[in-house]
């Protein structure tokens, strides 16, 4: 009777064993393993995998993560994939490879610009676009290489969008009344630039500087330019800028990439500014009676170096009022 009992006993731990097994399944395919989730995993856990109670979850390995952050799962490619492989995202066998599901793939439009959907308060390497990516407004698409595109908003000067050199997300905004009675000129008294990429990797480098040392909720500026002869959006004809202490809510700022102390800006750089400011006027942005100063009329700096500012002391409507 003793051994009876015991051969029942064994087949039934033997059937219940291999049911556990069978519903693990999912896990196993993923080349997982089933646990505890108070337990330690080297990887990431995965619910839905497992039999039992639902803190029993699917560890994965470490080294998974690619695909993970790609919004696929690891699996041995002899197991049918809803979506479509990608190798190189998984660690163990060249065949355990990401399969990213179908349903997944709603971010395409951005795959297909080469681009990687991202918050746009994160840095980006190249360009933003947007509606490329599901989510929230902020999801956006990085493109790795910038590419250039214009705001449109004047006819003869170009205006390289913030989206185009790869702007992060501001961390709060204040709208300006326009239109503006002054206009300030500033330089950045760091790098010059002469082309399109220097000059993104400017903007990118005083915006990162103005956020994350200075503290500031977005680059300080209303408009730079470079010597490329084209003009850098900041923060824009709508928004507060951080430039100038005491004006900042009464005035719009062009700063001129680059240390102009001892020399003068390119034409390019200078006729780029004369026709932001007329096509400001134009929209309505900067007041027709507005009065031009340099940064050093209000404050005790330098800015924006004397060479430049001898050259906009020329210029209509310098000091036309007083500040």
């Amino acid at each position: 009777m003793t051994s009876m009992r015991k051969m029942l006993c064994l087949i039934l731990l033997l059937t219940i064993t291999g049911c556990c097994l069978a519903s693990d399944q999912p896990c196993i395919d993923l080349g997982g393993q089933c646990q505890d989730d108070s337990n330690p995993c080297s990887g990431s856990y995965h619910s839905g995998k497992c039999s039992g109670s639902a803190s029993r979850r699917c560890c994965t390995q470490a080294g998974d993560q690619p695909c993970i952050d790609f919004g696929g799962n690891c699996q041995y490619d002899s197991n049918p994939c809803s979506g479509s492989y990608y190798s190189g995202k998984c660690s163990g066998s060249a065949n355990r490879r990401c399969c990213k599901p179908a349903a997944v793939d709603v971010d395409q439009p951005c795959i297909d610009l080469e681009g990687r959907c991202q918050d746009d308060s994160n840095k980006c390497s190249g360009s933003y676009y947007s509606g490329k990516c599901t989510g929230s407004a902020n999801r956006r698409c990085c493109k790795k290489t910038a590419v250039e595109h214009d705001t449109g908003d004047c006819s003869d000067v170009k205006i390289i969008s913030r989206d185009s050199w790869g702007a992060r997300r501001p961390g709060s905004t204040s709208t300006i009344h326009t239109p503006v009675p002054d206009f300030f000129i500033h330089h950045t008294d760091g790098g010059y630039c002469t082309s399109f990429s220097a000059c993104i990797s400017q903007m990118k480098g005083i915006q990162n500087y103005h956020m994350d040392s200075r503290k500031w909720a977005d680059i300080g500026y209303s408009f730079l330019v470079g010597e490329d002869g084209k003009i850098y959006e900041g923060r824009g004809w709508d928004k507060v800028g951080a430039h100038t202490s005491g004006y900042n809510s009464r005035g719009l700022a062009a700063s001129f990439m680059g240390n102009f102390a001892t020399r003068a800006p390119n034409s390019a750089a200078l006729n780029a500014v004369k026709k932001l400011i007329q096509c400001g006027i134009s929209k309505g942005k900067v007041s027709q009676s507005y009065a031009l100063f340099g940064h050093r009329d209000v404050s005790t700096s330098t800015c924006p170096g004397t060479a430049l500012y001898n050259v906009i002391k020329t210029w209509a409507r310098f000091k036309a009022h007083s500040p």
